[in-house]
């Protein structure tokens, strides 16, 4: 996904208008409630915004592996402590009585600073819920299960969206080996790994392109994958991949195999 603060010159001014209020707002707060001089009460607010407004610009890159809420609140408050360190060390060459007046005011800036990064974590977080839902809706292109679209013709999707947790994978058709009948949703099968959707059977059945063939009620295969099959039992079949994964067919399944094939 592309950063929000590099996608629209708006949203970049935005941002540096955010990282100026608070600034001007720390700054404003320890020169008239802590009493630090105008200087240092400046030195104090940009500094504790600049490390806190970079460090907000690189979380957008690791937030979707931040699956849990405690690993969350580790990094907000170790940003805090990053901001807060800073600011201890510009402050440390004005003198012992410059830092005893700021440490007064410690538990404060953090709370400010703590209200900040749960506004930008909530603002990340429904940009990446609305790139979600425009990803999801472009392949939804179809109106109805039977993969025609409001003008009748039919529409099938060339990749399938899947969130996991705050991430959002893209698998590609053509990385497709099966797909298989998970409850009501489906299990994706890759060679990078499986992935469940919530989707049924019948929509993929009439919405995947012609190479996909259900070959059973659980199984949906991709026919570029397929090695070989081979009779089991009396009406029914092995369909053998090129990994080494091996499928049930039914007999309705194997003969649509063999006509989709031209066997």
């Amino acid at each position: 996904m592309t950063h929000p603060f590099t996608e629209h010159i708006s949203q970049k001014l935005w941002g540096i208008a955010a990282s100026a209020g608070l600034a001007a707002l720390l700054a404003y707060f320890l020169y008239s409630c802590i009493h630090l001089p105008v200087i240092e009460s400046a030195e104090a607010g940009i500094t504790y915004s600049l490390i806190f407004s970079l460090s907000a610009y690189f979380y957008w890159y690791i937030k979707e592996f931040l699956k849990a809420t405690g690993a969350k609140a580790a990094v907000a408050l170790i940003i805090q402590g990053a901001a807060l360190a800073g600011v201890l060390a510009v402050l440390s060459v004005r003198g012992e009585e410059v830092l005893e007046l700021f440490y007064v005011s410690i538990p404060m800036i953090v709370i400010i600073g703590l209200l900040c990064w749960l506004s930008l974590s909530l603002w990340y977080s429904n940009i990446s819920c609305k790139e979600m839902a425009d990803v999801t809706e472009s392949e939804l292109t179809s109106v109805n299960e039977n993969g025609e679209n409001s003008s009748g013709k039919n529409v099938f999707i060339d990749h399938i969206s899947v969130k996991d947790g705050s991430r959002l994978h893209i698998v590609r058709i053509e990385e497709l080996q099966f797909i298989q009948a998970y409850g009501d949703y489906v299990m994706l099968h890759t060679e990078e790994g499986k992935y469940v959707k919530e989707q049924t059977m019948k929509y993929f059945e009439y919405n995947l392109p012609a190479t996909f063939i259900r070959i059973h009620r659980s199984f949906i295969v991709n026919s570029s994958k397929i090695l070989r099959a081979e009779l089991y039992g009396k009406e029914s079949y092995n369909i053998y991949l090129k990994n080494g994964v091996s499928l049930r067919a039914s007999s309705a399944g194997y003969k649509l195999l063999k006509e989709r094939l031209s066997l």
